[in-house]
């Protein structure tokens, strides 16, 4: 929709191999959106107008991911309180034409409290892939294996020591199923997906 920050998306997507996207965020003079919280994804920040101040406390949780430590799932009303107390491990003030990198996990407050104008940064949030990722790459494999369509029993998933067997079982058959996959013939699908997905870091 706007070609130029296509563009620049586009540039990240080939440089880095991570897909992305970017987001505007206006903020009128002594004024603040968002409080303090952490994200899930890497952040990179461009002000565009005006200053404005960012406030950063290293993780709470190392290296937080989708359903992985997401600060609305592992949130504490004693949070803010805490780092206010301590306050900012680092703090800066981002000028028109200044970048920030923002690696995922790092509880940041921007605002433009201390400002007579407004601000606007983009924020290019990307999407960082991980081992995690790659192995559900690996696993989702294993839809063209007919063995991983055949029905799973009810009498097979009742009781601890019948799913305990099955699961054995489905283990087995997966550790055969990666050894005699074609990495590299899957590493083109991979390679694609990692440039197109837009879910959330996993």
């Amino acid at each position: 929709m706007i070609p130029f920050l296509a563009e620049a998306s586009r540039a990240i997507q080939e440089e880095t191999g991570y897909s992305n996207y970017v987001s505007a965020f206006l903020t009128p003079p002594r004024s603040q959106g968002l409080l303090h919280h952490w994200d899930q994804q890497m952040g990179v920040i461009a002000q565009v107008k005006g200053v404005k101040r960012w406030q950063l406390w290293r993780p709470e949780y190392p290296a937080p991911m989708r359903e992985y430590q997401e600060s609305f799932r592992v949130w504490n009303p004693d949070f803010i309180p805490k780092w206010e107390t301590l306050g900012p491990d680092m703090e800066i003030a981002l000028e028109p034409g200044q970048s920030l990198v923002l690696p995922r996990g790092w509880v940041h407050n921007p605002h433009a409290l201390d400002s007579d104008e407004g601000t606007v940064h983009l924020t290019f949030a990307v999407r960082e892939r991980t081992p995690l990722w790659l192995a559900e790459k690996l696993i989702a494999s294993a839809i063209e294996n007919p063995e991983f369509r055949r029905v799973v029993m009810p009498s097979d998933l009742l009781g601890e020591r019948a799913l305990a067997d099955t699961l054995r079982v489905t283990r087995r058959a997966l550790v055969e199923h990666l050894e005699a996959l074609d990495v590299h013939g899957l590493a083109r699908a991979v390679r694609r997906a990692s440039v197109t997905e837009m879910e959330p870091a996993r």
